[in-house]
């Protein structure tokens, strides 16, 4: 797995000396990744390193009452400074490999267990924002520079997304308040979009592995949304609520479209376009708080099969298939909910089937069109 890692440091060289660019650099290291890596191995040491975990958990708890303060917490600080030396140990003499995954994974969640060990050692009275941000303090160096897996990201975002969602829990009606809730949960989005952009020594598959977090985010913030909330909501939503929306969604607009205008390769062609829909994501998030009745069911559907239509379309240009079936499936679905909706109240005047075959209509002429374009403007570009 060494020579994934070198690679990196080569297509960096590569992408400096305009031998490739940032693209390419990506599906080049994409590729390699994904080829002969031990997912077996990396299951079973995951495995292990929980099981030991859930072993010295067990034999802590069950003479609890029995352990005094402080060589139990004397154990476990000798625990951490044991696994950090052995990662530090592993990962000095060779280049990352699973049990050095493994190790920052048992170390992270140690250290997470060690905070929350203090906190109930001395009865201290904290919160989950606490508890999420001295974890967060504690693994961060550990973990950007040691791990490299897919698991020990994941982990680490989830902890970051816990701590944000801890802090806008905590300070939530001073900020609904001051109409800034709904504007600083897609800021916070859009910096974790920006920091696909970080310099060294931040790792590059770090800072890729953000930028796709905030994607996935803003689009599927947009997904639920649109497609499930949406006809859940009945009425008008409180005034209050529709300014929060309203101007989080022009905020979260320039912020993220400032985020993806900082990077010059992503000003043209088709990273350009997908900036532009990112950057509408999210407007059209909250959307369905601004409307309501027939009108907001007609609009909110549609402009989701739009943008999921021009999602497709991006995904063939840059042969993703994965994100052309997703978007396929996504638009079905919104149909669906679309033809439930119709039969549901105007099944017995037939008007609500003739309305739903309208749209559907609507948005296979308009389907057609932007693949047509699409076609148009590849063939311009390359005659």
């Amino acid at each position: 797995m060494g020579w994934v890692y070198g690679l990196e440091a080569k297509l960096a060289d590569w992408r400096r000396e305009g031998l490739i660019s940032d693209d390419q650099a990506d599906r080049i290291a994409a590729f390699e990744a994904s080829r002969g890596k031990p997912k077996l191995a990396l299951a079973m040491a995951v495995l292990g390193a929980f099981t030991i975990g859930v072993g010295i958990i067990a034999i802590i708890a069950a003479n609890w009452d029995a352990i005094p303060i402080g060589p139990r917490l004397g154990l476990h600080i000798l625990i951490n400074l044991v696994l950090g030396a052995l990662v530090w140990h592993w990962a000095g003499r060779t280049a990352p490999s699973v049990r050095v995954e493994g190790g920052v994974l048992l170390l992270s969640l140690s250290t997470l267990a060690l905070i929350a060990h203090i906190g109930q050692s001395f009865q201290l009275q904290g919160s989950a924002t606490g508890l999420m941000g001295g974890w967060l303090l504690l693994s961060t160096p550990f973990t950007l520079a040691l791990a490299r897996g897919g698991l020990n990201r994941w982990v680490w975002v989830l902890g970051l997304f816990t701590l944000a969602g801890a802090l806008l829990s905590d300070h939530w009606d001073w900020l609904h308040d001051r109409r800034l809730s709904a504007s600083i949960l897609i800021l916070f989005l859009a910096l974790l979009y920006l920091a696909r952009l970080a310099p060294r020594p931040a790792p590059p598959v770090w800072a890729r592995h953000l930028g796709q977090v905030a994607v996935a985010a803003l689009i599927g913030g947009l997904t639920i949304l649109l497609l499930v909330l949406r006809p859940l909501i009945d009425g008008v939503p409180e005034p209050d609520v529709m300014w929060d929306a309203g101007i989080g969604g022009a905020v979260g607009m320039v912020a993220v479209a400032a985020a993806h205008a900082l990077s010059p390769g992503d000003r043209t062609g088709v990273r350009l376009a997908f900036g532009i829909l990112l950057a509408l994501a999210p407007p059209l998030s909250v959307l369905p708080f601004l409307l309501d009745g027939t009108l907001a069911a007609i609009v909110t559907g549609v402009l989701f099969c739009l943008y999921w239509i021009a999602l497709a379309r991006l995904a063939l240009l840059t042969e993703r298939p994965g994100w052309f079936r997703l978007a396929v499936a996504l638009i079905a679905v919104r149909v669906f909910v679309a033809y439930l909706d119709a039969t549901g109240g105007l099944l017995a005047t037939g008007f609500g089937l003739v309305l739903a075959g309208l749209v559907l209509l609507g948005l296979a002429f308009a389907a057609r069109r932007v693949m047509e374009w699409g076609e148009a403007k590849r063939a311009g570009e390359a005659t």
